[in-house]
């Protein structure tokens, strides 16, 4: 595909649901087949660029090849209290990449906004995406680890989950503080953002009260595939492999078809629960930022 006819351009407004399905097309072409492969949904896309508290609508830049959709950046508004915007991308279709593209993407993006940035996670195993960065000269904030599993029953795991448990929004907040080490402003609102996300089911919030632990699942469909993504694991160490056990029962009572972790911590509970290790991911910051 010729880079000529290619148009780049800002979106203004709302995300339509024709948009939300175009941008999670071009994005399974971008990760099938690396660490990061997962299911990508329109519900998906809404979910991840819309601010979950105030429904503001990302900062987008998109790319098209007459009405083809071969590229996207986008950056969410921060939360309350977040000390960092997420920067969305920028993905492109694998038939233009390395034309630079990407770097026009980026650049475009990160010249609309005034907010502190970090990227989403940057698969180390997909060529040329941490090297995208570094050589933008972003450097690295975070390194994570990708596990998956398999969800087969493992006897009787279960926990307790969110379904009517009282003062919900108190233990989470509780949970942010300790374990996510969250400024208070930020922790108390940690429920809203979860329960706005479209992923979100309170069955699947999976808690230990005698230690104030918590596990977020969240279960991940598109046409092809399916998961439940581990996606914060707050946890004493003892209540940890008891959480991702339940997990993983849950996850083979929904059929879903996998588990993944996303985690910066010591992922030694997940590979002692019977996960693999599928990869590292690279979380970067622009050049300046702190």
């Amino acid at each position: 595909m010729s880079t000529d006819s290619i148009d780049v351009t800002v979106h203004r407004g709302a995300l339509s649901d024709v948009l939300c399905e175009q941008i999670a097309v071009v994005s399974q072409r971008g990760i099938g087949g690396f660490s990061d492969d997962r299911p990508v949904s329109a519900s998906l896309v809404r979910s991840r660029l819309t601010n979950a508290l105030t429904g503001a609508p990302p900062v987008l830049v998109l790319a098209r090849a007459g009405e083809e959709l071969v590229g996207w950046c986008a950056v969410r508004h921060p939360e309350p209290h977040e000390a960092r915007a997420r920067l969305w991308g920028p993905v492109v279709d694998p038939r233009v990449r390395r034309s630079g593209l990407g770097s026009q993407l980026l650049r475009e993006v990160t010249g609309l906004v005034v907010w502190p940035l970090m990227t989403t996670d940057v698969p180390v195993d997909r060529p040329g995406a941490a090297e995208f960065f570094a050589g933008a000269e972003w450097r690295v904030l975070h390194e994570v680890t990708v596990l998956r599993g398999v969800p087969v029953p493992r006897g009787m795991a279960t926990a307790d989950n969110s379904v009517g448990f009282a003062d919900l929004d108190g233990y989470v907040a509780a949970a942010a503080r300790q374990f996510g080490g969250y400024p208070a402003g930020f922790a108390e609102a940690t429920l809203p953002r979860w329960r706005d996300d479209a992923r979100f089911q309170p069955d699947h919030l999976l808690l230990d009260p005698p230690t104030g632990s918590l596990l977020l699942a969240l279960a991940q469909h598109n046409g092809a595939s399916s998961e439940l993504l581990l996606a914060e694991l707050w946890a004493t160490p003892a209540a940890r492999r008891p959480l991702i056990r339940a997990a993983h029962t849950l996850a083979a009572r929904q059929g879903l078809e996998a588990v993944r972790a996303v985690t910066r911590d010591d992922p030694t509970p997940f590979v002692a629960c019977g996960m693999t290790v599928a990869g590292r991911c690279l979380i970067f910051t622009p050049p300046g930022d702190r």
